[in-house]
């Protein structure tokens, strides 16, 4: 099946920028068609819709059982947390789960220290994990796809990020939760969210940081984007803050962000079946990685991300932090 992400973005409008010190937004506008009704994970635990559980007694780390109750699809993200039963998970890549259905989903361990019970389901604190580590997970699950071992991510990888960002940002945790990184800096974050909000009619949004394009999110309608527009930002701003140091002018940057996306809009695009509904589509280019959701001829979730280019070290310092490239 192709999808022509050009045409997606080519639809777009891209709004004036809005700053809080290094973290920049841009927002993007869409068209006026209603989007896919779902719940979003949040949603969905909060109205009990949702079971999320380990997927044995003795569980198994790189996957959880969900289960939707309801009869309403409901929207799980790439990099959405949820947290309790064994250890504290990420979701490895986009899946619309089905009415009254059950899936194994693929994920990845977040919480290193810990392998015992709290609780026996999981439970969501509304946290989305930050753009540094969602690109690896995007770009550790591509080659995955690709090589037909399913959505798997480098989990060493992944623990590697954690504990390097909790170094660069001198956060303690007995179990090196990513967790405790939010919690440590939660007044900090609290001020990045509170200085955004969505416009009427954005859909998406382009994402700054320290001067550079960071990433892309794009949903399918504005109502759809407001089920997550706080948890994405709040997820850029924890790498804002790591990165503050690398901070730089702004001048030039929505000319930065438009020539960016017309570089997206000739990243190739490669489609699978998902294990919901729907299909999966991942985005690989040189300094780009995506992926999205496709269902019913709609992407219902698109997000990339701007991968820095290996250069002049001072130029590169910050962003260069997103990944160098994986090859196969």
């Amino acid at each position: 099946m192709l999808v022509r992400v050009k045409d997606i973005l080519l639809a777009l409008e891209m709004g004036s920028g809005l700053s809080h010190q290094n973290l920049s937004m841009f927002p993007l506008f869409g068209g006026a068609a209603p989007g896919l009704a779902y719940f979003s994970l949040d949603e969905a635990l909060g109205r009990r819709l949702l079971e999320v559980t380990e997927v044995s007694d003795s569980g198994d780390v790189p996957n959880l059982k969900v289960t939707n109750k309801g009869e309403m699809p409901i929207l799980i993200l790439a990099g959405e947390e949820v947290v309790g039963a064994k250890q504290n998970r990420l979701v490895n890549a986009t899946f619309l789960l089905a009415g009254l259905t059950s899936i194994v989903m693929p994920v990845s361990c977040v919480e290193q220290g810990r392998w015992h019970y709290r609780g026996k389901k999981f439970q969501s604190e509304r946290r989305m994990s930050s753009p540094q580590l969602r690109s690896k997970v995007e770009e550790d699950v591509y080659c995955a796809v690709l090589e037909q071992r399913g959505f798997r991510a480098n989990q060493s990888r992944v623990w590697d990020e954690i504990s390097n960002k909790m170094s660069r940002m001198e956060v303690q945790s007995d179990t090196m939760a990513i967790a405790d990184l939010y919690k440590s800096y939660d007044d900090q974050l609290r001020q990045y969210t509170e200085s955004f909000r969505q416009a009427e009619r954005q859909q998406g949004l382009i994402m700054a940081i320290n001067g550079r394009v960071a990433g892309l999110e794009l949903f399918d309608s504005p109502e759809n984007l407001s089920k997550y527009f706080n948890k994405l930002i709040a997820s850029y701003a924890l790498d804002a803050i790591d990165l503050k140091e690398g901070a730089r002018p702004t001048n030039g940057l929505e000319d930065r962000a438009r020539a960016w996306i017309a570089e997206l809009m000739e990243v190739p695009v490669h489609t699978h079946a998902s294990l919901g509904l729907g299909y999966d589509i991942r985005l690989e280019a040189e300094h780009t990685a995506g992926s999205g959701l496709l269902h019913e001829n709609s992407v219902l979730y698109l997000s990339a991300f701007a991968l820095a280019e290996p250069g002049n070290p001072k130029e590169d310092a910050g962003l260069a932090r997103f990944g160098l490239r994986r090859r196969l």
